[in-house]
Parts: C-alpha cells; sequence; structure tokens
C-alpha cells in the first residue's frame, strides 16, 4: 500500500480543520463531519482548542482510499503557533494549502507557501468556502498569481446556479479547462514546446506523465475548489491528492531513519514521541540509536495511526508514522538511525518576543517550573530559562494568544495558575569588527591547562552563528575540539549588552596543551572568557525583530498613518491610492507596532486595516538598550573576566 504524507496549512479562519474532517468523512474514518465552532472535529481534540475554535497542535489522523494510506496532519492556522506548521513541513510528502475564497491571500498563506517553495513540497490549492456571497474566483486566481505563483493548473469550473447554489466541472468534462491546462505545461515544459513547435504528436499519457513531473517537481500548482463545510468539493480533493502527489517510501529494512516532529503527553502526563520514518522499519524490541550521540534504547511499545485510531503495532515501515512512549531522552528534531539527507533546515520564524511567568501561588514555583521544561519539549521555541540573577523564569513567545494558551495548559493539566509579565521584544547583537583575542596556559591569572585563541568577525543579518576550526585534530582530538565548540555557542548567548551575540563567524585558530595534565574541561571553561575578550574588542551593534506591513485605509485617515508609521520608525516604501482608500507598506519594528492594530481600529472606526508578517532582524536605530529581563552587571562570568583581564593588565 502507498503511504502518502499530507500537511492541511491555511491562515486562521479559511477551513483546513473542516477540509481534515471532510477528507476523514470520505475516507470512511468518521461517520458525521465534525464542527470547529461545536467543539466536535477530530483533530482539535484538546480541550482549549474546542473552547477557542482554533487548532493549536498540529494533529495526525489516518485513513486508507484505494489503496493509498494516507496520514493527514492538520496545522494551527494563527502565527501564534507557527513553530507547530514549521516542524509539520519537515515530515511532508505533499501539502493541501487551502485558501478562504472571500478572503483571500492572507499573511500566513504567503509565508506558509514560500516555506514549501523552499522546501520543494509539492502543493495543492484548495480554495474554500466558494459558496459565500460576494465570492469573484477571478480575483481569487489574480491574487494567487501576483503573491504567490504565476504557475497554476486549475482544475475546474465553477458553474453558479440560481439562490447561491453551484456545481463544480472537473477537468475530464471541461474542454476549455484542458486546453488551458495544455496550454500552461506547453509554457512550462521545454520538452513538450519542442514537440509542439516541431508538429510532432504529443499523446494524452505524455501530457500527463509531464502534468505529474511538474507537480512533483514543484513547478505547476492545481487550483481546486469547494466548500468544506457543504462537503462540496472534497472528493475532487482526495482524488488530487492520491494520484497527482508523490510517494516517495525507501523500503530497505537496513538503514533506519526516522525523525522526530511531534511530542506530547498522554492524560497521564506520560511522553509520547511522533516520528516520520524515512528508511527502513521499526520494530518492537528493537536495539535504536539516537544519532549524532551513543545513546541505545529499546522499542518496547510500538503505535501508529490506522482509520483514525491510534493502534498498537509490531512494526512501522518506510513513509509511516510511528509513535513511541518509552524514549524520555528523544527530543523534537532527534533522529533515530541515520540522518535523512531529504530534510531541509530552513526556519519560517523565530519568536521575537519573551515575558517572565511566575505562580499565584508562590510555594508552586518548582511545580511551574518542571511543567515548563515538559512544555518546552512540546515546544522548543519557548526555550524556558531562569535568570541567575533575579530568579525570573522567562520564555520565548510568539505573541498575546500564546500567553494564554500556556495560562491555560499550566491550569488546565497542571492544575497551577500562573500569569505573565509584559511581553518585551527579544533584542540580539552583532560584532561590529574582526578582532582576535588569545589567552595562553601558565599565563596568569589564566587557571586553566589550555591555551585557546579566537578570531571573530561580523556576518550579514541572517546568518547566525558560524563556527570553524583552523586547529589540527591531529593535535587536538575530537573531545578538546567539541569542547572549544560546545563553549563558542552557549558564549554566544550573552554579548556586551545581555542579548545573544549572532551573525558573526568564530573561528578557533589556536591552541595548546599539557599533556598528560590538559582536559577538555580546561578549554570548554577557558572559551567563554576568550571569545568575551574578543567580543570586547569587537564592540557589538544591537539588533530589533521587524515585521513586514500593509495598512489598508480610508483616504481621510492617511496622514494620521503616515505621522504613526513615523513615530513608530517604520519605513514606507509604497504607497498606493486607489478609489477612497490608501494603501501603504513597508517595514516596522516589533516593539513599536505591538498595539497598533487596536489602535488603528479605534481612531478609523473600525475600517483600516494593518497586517503583519515576519521580516527577521535589522539595525536598532534609536538609543542602545540594556537587556530589561535581569541585570548583566552581576553575571558570574561576567565578573570573572573583567577580575580576569584586571588582572592580566596589572601583571
Amino acid at each position: 500500500m502507498k503511504i502518502i504524507n499530507i500537511g492541511i496549512l491555511a491562515h486562521v479562519d479559511a477551513g483546513k480543520t473542516t477540509v481534515t474532517e471532510g477528507l476523514l468523512y470520505k475516507g470512511g474514518a468518521i461517520n458525521k463531519i465534525g464542527r470547529v465552532d461545536k467543539g466536535t472535529t477530530i483533530t482539535d481534540s484538546m480541550e482549549l482548542e474546542r473552547d477557542r475554535g482554533i487548532t493549536i497542535r498540529a494533529s495526525t489522523v489516518s485513513f486508507n482510499y484505494n489503496d493509498t494510506k494516507l496520514n493527514i496532519i492538520d496545522t494551527p492556522g494563527h502565527m501564534d503557533f507557527i513553530a507547530e506548521v514549521e516542524r509539520t513541513l519537515r515530515v511532508l510528502d505533499g501539502a493541501v494549502l487551502v485558501i478562504s475564497a472571500k478572503e483571500g491571500i492572507q499573511v500566513q498563506t504567503k509565508v506558509i507557501f514560500n516555506t514549501l517553495v523552499k522546501l520543494n513540497i509539492p502543493t495543492l490549492i484548495f480554495v474554500n468556502k466558494i459558496d459565500r456571497r460576494g465570492v469573484s474566483l477571478d480575483e481569487i486566481y489574480t491574487q494567487i498569481q501576483d503573491k504567490l505563483t504565476s504557475n497554476l493548473a486549475i482544475m475546474q469550473s465553477v458553474k453558479i446556479k440560481d439562490k447561491g447554489d453551484f456545481e463544480l466541472i472537473n477537468t475530464r468534462d471541461d474542454k476549455v479547462i484542458q486546453s488551458q491546462i495544455v496550454e500552461k505545461l506547453l509554457d512550462i515544459n521545454d520538452y513538450l514546446a519542442e514537440k509542439y513547435i516541431n508538429g510532432d504528436v504529443i499523446t494524452e499519457k505524455e501530457y500527463a506523465n509531464v502534468f505529474l513531473d511538474e507537480v512533483n517537481s514543484c513547478n505547476l500548482y492545481p487550483v481546486l475548489h469547494g466548500s468544506a463545510l457543504k462537503d462540496i468539493g472534497i472528493e475532487e480533493l482526495l482524488f488530487a491528492i492520491t494520484n497527482y502527489l508523490p510517494v516517495n517510501n525507501d523500503y530497505t529494512t537496513d538503514n533506519l531513519s526516522a525523525y522526530v516532529y511531534k511530542i506530547d503527553r498522554d492524560e497521564e502526563s506520560r511522553k509520547i514521541t511522533f516520528l516520520r520514518v524515512f528508511s527502513g522499519n521499526i520494530r518492537t524490541r528493537q536495539d535504536v540509536y539516537i544519532n549524532g550521540t551513543e545513546e541505545t534504547f529499546k522499542i518496547k511499545s510500538l503505535e501508529s495511526i490506522m482509520n483514525g485510531e491510534v493502534v498498537k503495532v509490531d512494526q512501522v515501515n518506510s513513509g509511516d508514522i510511528a509513535i513511541i512512549s518509552n524514549a524520555n531522552s528523544l527530543k523534537i528534531g532527534d533522529y533515530i538511525g541515520k540522518k535523512y539527507d531529504g530534510i531541509l533546515d530552513i526556519k519560517i520564524t523565530q519568536p521575537a518576543l519573551r515575558a517572565s511567568i511566575k505562580p499565584c501561588d508562590l510555594s508552586k514555583r518548582r511545580k511551574l517550573i518542571e511543567a515548563l521544561f515538559e512544555l518546552t519539549e512540546e515546544d522548543p521555541f519557548l526555550d524556558c530559562e531562569i535568570n541567575g540573577d533575579t530568579g525570573e523564569i522567562i520564555l520565548k513567545l510568539f505573541g498575546n494568544i500564546q500567553m494564554e494558551v500556556i495560562e491555560s495548559l499550566l491550569k488546565n493539566r497542571y492544575k497551577i495558575d500562573a500569569r505573565f509579565g509584559e511581553l518585551k521584544t527579544i533584542y540580539k547583537e552583532r560584532p561590529k569588527r574582526k578582532s582576535k583575542a588569545v589567552i595562553h596556559i601558565e599565563v596568569p591569572p589564566n587557571p586553566y591547562w589550555a591555551s585557546v585563541g579566537l578570531s571573530i568577525e561580523p556576518l550579514p543579518i541572517g546568518l547566525g552563528l558560524s563556527y570553524e576550526t583552523t586547529v589540527s585534530y591531529g593535535y587536538l582530538n575530537n573531545s578538546f575540539q567539541y569542547a572549544v565548540k560546545e563553549a563558542v555557542e552557549k558564549a554566544c548567548k550573552e554579548g556586551l549588552y545581555g542579548w545573544e551575540i549572532t551573525d558573526l563567524k568564530v573561528t578557533f585558530d589556536y591552541g595548546l596543551y599539557y599533556s598528560p595534565v590538559s582536559t577538555p574541561s580546561d578549554f570548554r571553561n577557558l572559551t567563554p572568557y576568550v571569545f568575551w575578550e574578543a567580543l570586547r574588542k569587537a564592540g557589538t551593534e544591537i539588533l530589533e525583530p521587524y515585521l513586514k506591513y500593509t495598512v489598508q485605509v480610508p483616504n481621510d485617515f492617511c496622514g494620521r498613518v503616515m505621522s504613526d508609521l513615523r513615530k513608530m520608525r517604520a519605513s514606507i516604501e509604497d504607497i498606493i491610492a486607489k478609489g477612497e482608500e490608501t494603501t501603504l507598506s513597508g517595514k516596522i519594528p516589533v516593539d513599536t507596532s505591538k498595539s497598533y492594530q487596536s489602535e488603528l481600529l479605534s481612531y478609523s472606526n473600525g475600517k483600516g486595516i494593518f497586517i503583519t508578517e515576519p521580516y527577521g532582524y535589522d539595525i536598532y536605530n534609536a538609543e542602545p538598550i540594556i537587556n530589561d529581563i535581569g541585570n548583566d552587571n552581576n553575571d558570574s562570568n561576567k565578573e570573572g573576566l573583567r577580575y580576569l583581564f584586571q588582572k592580566q593588565d596589572e601583571n
């Protein structure tokens, strides 16, 4: 049986959970289509999801259809839970991008599509809710072509009947659609174009094969239509999923590669790990190892998803989803067996905000910390940490809704009432110039049996940390080398102003040890001091997170909006006046724009629209900012560093 892993992706409220319900119904996994507004959907199983009517966690369901097993992953649509989407994309064979026919291309639609393109994931586009009043499919097609891709294959014509009813006419029954698809194939495929120009006969089979090749190569995007809530167009979508999207199953049994994409907990708080098996198979009582470590463990309990239910199995084959519950050391991003080269490490975005959190009952602080570290296992982007000076518990976040969800999770799952502090922006630092530092062995006050020399230089914004060593592995073995690399990565967590250091290259270019007294811990302990001295010489500039924005307002409010944008340090890169409305776009700091949506709605009488999407970091162009969560002046490592260099200067 073929196995296909499909992601259902969309902006919030486009109807992707209802699309999933429709697919499950058509596949025979459920007897009735659930409704999001009534909390009766299969994939929104959390109480919070049912209460709020939104998807918070990616959920995997499965059913069989025409000799194909479909594992469908329903993902969140709200930007606050974009990390769930990012983790899901790594395990997909294909995707269905759901677009609301009324709202069209929205912020997250574009973000997700761009990521699907980068990851080369074949994608079907499903235009949902076409039964709503005021829908113009021609406008939707234009939006898709302008904002996503021009390489569309419209697979159906929609015939509007009386009283808002409509009929879908599929490709095989519509000569006009067939002709349009042929024209598109001739336009994008050189092989067909050459045969056509030469007057050679092109068979239907050749057109069909090229169509599939172009879809699987992400050069063509089939567009289907329907209304999931009314069970219209779902059967056609299911046909497209099982016939157009690729199957990539490596059935070799001696080369296991399985990727951890989700961690959850059952009702008894036991850890449950979800893996996509890329090659080989996983069996009960099998000894497996975690890639990149020396750790092994035995598979004691193995489950998979079949026809809408989680069932115990003895083996999970390549291409399928495995669930294990005895691997407490596994974390998201780990591989069992070899690493699969087919996964590209592309990040959609990172949290640009953070906040402190504390229990309402201080006696439950320890219990809160334990709960948060469990939640961080399920969502590593939370990156829970405890400030060594103030004792504050700090989480990285995407927004206010995520904060509310975490508070509810803590209350419902762990029986802890907790409250967040103010949501604050995460800044970063980057070196201003090249620099180098060396601390020598046996030169007071260096207490370690090691010499370390590091060179640092700034990189273009967005490249993160690049590390390399020019010290010979023949001289300094792996354990010493790894200790230096690990220490550099840890030292980058805090710069001169207290923020993470990023967008730099660090080169380990000098090392000396004495045998047999030197140990890896000597290099691990000395390296941060060398790094911070090099950083002190280089100096740092502050980077802040930005958003791309679009503001649409009636012309009467345009002057006020432009004034607001200047105050918020936004750039205005485009202004389009059309009729009675003006649209402005550019980039804007996250910190200054956090509450602008509500402010704009208030003074424009609800007529202004402020839409944003992640942009990345850029140079901070205002007064320097000191880290306002904690006080780096009391950091023990920093104090030790200052003392060390002070003593060096005295000597």
